[in-house]
């Protein structure tokens, strides 16, 4: 088994080559990832004797992180497998923080530990942090890796191709939330029971010490990562690997060029790819039920565009004097760019327009983002309905008053 392994998300490229169980590793100091990855690569392929046309599989950090790292890592990797026919393995930058914490040159001891679950967090910026939420797999035998992970060489001791080796199972998906918010969704998921992996990303902001110290990305942990994806053949391949950016670019943030219009049914393949999106505290409506919408007179549909593409949507239901939102969709790598607020802000002056006089919603007591928005744009809390979701969560009714502006 030989596999190449690529990080370019933060300030050092960090390359591997794991050639049948024997490692050969690389860390950059502070460069440019275009100026230093070949050069570094090159010196790595000729220490270890391996070629790119005799790899099994090229693994690379894939975000979210610096977005000019990612796109050249990624590049790389796409343009090898590409090129050479071999499998791409996908590690997030979370995943790979949540296990640095435990393989480095600074591991901390499961015992050390006062809970078992762990939210790997990293500074995004600008008041942001994306974060992913782990849980100890109670299959997975601490005592023989703490005996195994202090040798210099565990890695080729350590039964890595064994499933009981994987540490952690992923609670959450990976997001990115403002910093109030995420830690009122800890408080109300974890009650605080939880350890912290926390890395600033070279943010020049202020660091959020009460989530420890920081955790820099470990080669190793990419390198066992990548082993044990390879064992399970979680396998991308050149085409459908992508970036994991959960939020756009400070250069995207910045334009201003949302057009807003209302949907038709020539819409509906864009508004069922955004109800796809899996979102944590969500009802999605299927293909079905959002098509059959558009039979409904009162229904509409309003979407915010960028060019062509669409990057969100509000779906509503006017009765009588009073409106009803359905639904409330973000393009996932939009988010917190302030497609919604802008679409809400257009929907609601054109609703005022028209003689509405309110606006009722309803929204997952644990979805802090949803609700920290309608609370800014106006909306008030009128009612509850306990236990109205499937995990038990509280639907809150809010209201907004158009004759208020």
């Amino acid at each position: 088994m030989n596999i190449l392994c690529i990080n370019t998300t933060a300030k050092s490229t960090q390359l591997a080559v794991v050639k049948d169980g024997e490692i050969f590793e690389r860390v950059s100091g502070f460069t440019r990832h275009s100026e230093g990855l070949f050069p570094l690569l090159d010196e790595l392929l000729q220490v270890s004797g391996v070629t790119l046309d005799n790899l099994d599989a090229i693994s690379c950090v894939v975000g979210p992180g610096s977005f000019t790292g990612i796109r050249i890592g990624l590049s790389v990797a796409k343009g090898f497998a590409f090129t050479h026919a071999i499998p791409v393995i996908a590690v997030t930058s979370l995943e790979l923080l949540a296990y640095s914490k435990f393989i480095g040159k600074k591991c901390t001891s499961f015992k050390e530990l006062k809970s078992d679950n762990l939210s790997a967090v990293i500074n995004a910026g600008s008041g942001l942090v994306y974060h992913q939420e782990f849980h100890l797999n109670n299959k997975f035998d601490v005592q023989q890796f703490e005996e195994n992970v202090n040798k210099s060489d565990f890695l080729s001791k350590i039964a890595v191709y064994d499933d009981n080796i994987e540490i952690f199972e992923a609670i959450s998906k990976p997001r990115v939330d403002k910093i109030s918010h995420y830690k009122s969704y800890l408080k109300a998921e974890f009650c605080d029971n939880i350890e912290f992996s926390y890395n600033q990303n070279d943010e020049k902001g202020d660091a959020y010490t009460e989530f420890g110290h920081q955790v820099d990305y470990s080669i190793f942990a990419l390198i066992y990562l990548s082993c044990l994806k390879f064992a399970k053949r979680e396998f991308s391949d050149a085409v459908s690997v992508s970036p994991l950016y959960l939020r756009v670019s400070q250069a995207e943030q910045m334009t201003n060029d949302l057009t807003f219009r209302i949907a038709t049914i020539d819409d509906l393949d864009r508004i069922v790819m955004l109800e796809s999106q899996n979102d944590e505290y969500d009802l999605q409506w299927n293909e079905i039920a959002t098509r059959q919408s558009f039979d409904n007179s009162n229904y509409r549909c309003y979407l915010a565009c960028r060019g062509e593409e669409i990057k969100g949507m509000v779906a509503l239901l006017t009765l009588v004097d009073e409106v009803e939102i359905l639904r409330v969709v973000v393009l996932n790598n939009s988010r917190l760019s302030g497609v919604a607020t802008k679409l809400l802000n257009f929907v609601e002056n054109t609703l005022r327009q028209e003689g509405f006089k309110s606006i009722f919603l309803e929204v997952n007591d644990k979805n802090f983002p949803a609700r920290s928005l309608y609370n800014k744009i106006g909306f008030s809390e009128v009612g509850r309905r306990p236990d109205y979701y499937e995990k038990g969560q509280d639907a809150i009714i809010m209201r907004y008053d158009l004759n208020g502006i």
